[in-house]
């Protein structure tokens, strides 16, 4: 049987400057068992660095699939074919083959495997030579970020398969490239592992979405480490390295995508936002641009301690709430500093409040720095709960530092809501 997966003329994440994961990842097939596969990349001409290296693990799961591959490169060698070579992705097979192998690009266009320690060093390695010319406090967060995204990789990313009757694991890669004309730095994390829905849910139990999951790994306590040494080896801020390393990347002016079997989260410098993809990817990948022209008066110390204080006190404050059988919500950490993901709402309502307010429990809602929420998302996160409520919303439901036109939106809600179902009940 032949199965040919092509590349398309343009081949990246982005489309019109609009975000288009779908675009990069429908082009994979992840069903094809002991087959000949094709990848022909002879029409693609311009590419995406980050998108392309998506291709390397998708070869390592064609190949632990018993499939045999050929790859088709353009008569010209230029576009994806010449992107290819300069990552130094022609030794795919070899450094699946050879744990002491690991990709020979250009200096200018890294892409590492993820599989031990050793490759952990090499890619700290590579990246403070690709830093090196920067503010010293600049490069010294952006390391701690790709730390601990790539300890994430290499702790939850593993996956093992029998290829030729041996087993082996199936890398992770980082990759990074600076795009000298827009000054931006672009990274990319990724594995082919069990993603973070299935991961979480054996400390958390079910989520409805791969989007939700997402969003719980970014809170507090949850998933991670986060070392102000070695991550691969110090586990200081074990279960809030997501959240540190979200919450610096606003600081950095930068934006994060996290995607995740079908689920969608972007960590903007103003707010998160998420939703559901067409197409899936079987793990996870994180993708971080850095706009180079934001020089921010930066200390990473001192920036450590306050979001660390922050988390301890988000978990006192649950801890507490918890302790008088309330649910707290801290907005700002599910939903960012401008709250208008109506569909996350919902998400969020259905699975939290609803329950708490069939349990009986209180629930509080924190809006400490969150600078906008419109109506159409207080109502899809309050409404259903305060119409089940009735006066007794007023009791149950309290709302914390929340600017005046938030307070005022819940009022309206508030009072809208319970009128409704007086009538109702009329």
């Amino acid at each position: 049987m032949l199965a040919t997966i092509t590349m398309p003329d343009h081949y990246g994440f982005i489309d019109h400057d609009v975000y288009a994961f779908d675009n990069a990842l429908k082009v994979f097939d992840w069903n094809i068992r002991s087959s000949e596969v094709v990848i022909d990349m002879t029409e693609c001409e311009t590419a995406n660095y980050q998108a392309v290296s998506l291709f390397v693990l998708y070869l390592w799961h064609l190949r632990a699939n018993d499939n045999h591959i050929t790859i088709r490169f353009s008569a010209n060698g230029k576009g994806a074919s010449q992107m290819w070579r300069w990552m130094g992705a022609t030794g795919w097979s070899q450094v699946l083959n050879d744990d002491q192998q690991n990709f020979r690009g250009t200096p200018t266009k890294p892409l590492i495997a993820l599989r031990n320690k050793p490759d952990f060093e090499n890619a700290i390695t590579k990246l403070d030579v690709y830093t090196k010319d920067f503010n010293v406090e600049y490069e010294k967060t952006l390391r701690y970020v790709l730390s601990e995204l790539m300890y994430n990789a290499l702790e939850h990313g593993k996956r093992f398969r029998k290829i030729l009757n041996h087993e082996k694991q199936i890398p992770s890669i980082i990759g990074f490239t600076w795009y000298k004309l827009r000054n931006e730095l672009h990274f990319i994390v990724a594995d082919s592992g069990i993603g973070i829905k299935t991961h979480l849910e054996q400390s958390f139990g079910p989520f409805d979405t791969d989007e939700e999951a997402i969003r719980m790994a970014l809170r507090p306590q949850v998933s991670g480490t986060f070392s102000t040494k070695d991550p691969y080896v110090s586990k200081d801020n074990a279960g809030v390295g997501l959240f540190l390393s979200s919450n610096i990347i606003k600081r950095l002016n930068a934006d994060m995508h996290i995607v995740s079997g079908n689920g969608l989260v972007h960590v903007s410098p103003i707010d998160i936002t998420g939703r559901k993809l067409k197409y899936e990817w079987p793990g996870t990948f994180v993708l971080i641009k850095v706009r180079l022209a934001h020089q921010l008066d930066l200390n990473l110390h001192s920036l450590m301690a306050e979001l660390r204080a922050t988390a301890k006190t988000e978990l006192s404050e649950a801890e507490q709430a918890e302790s008088l059988n309330r649910l707290l919500l801290v907005v700002e950490n599910y939903f960012g500093k401008h709250a208008e993901d109506k569909g996350a709402a919902i998400s969020y309502r259905d699975r939290y409040i609803l329950p708490a307010v069939e349990a009986g429990r209180s629930f509080q809602i924190d809006f400490k720095n969150v600078k906008n929420a419109p109506h159409s998302f207080l109502s899809a996160l309050l409404a259903t709960p305060i119409k089940r409520l009735g006066m007794r919303a007023f009791k149950k439901i309290k709302i914390l530092n929340a600017p005046t036109e938030i307070r005022e939106t819940i009022d309206y809600i508030m009072d809208e809501n319970i009128a409704d179902q007086n009538s109702e009940n009329e």
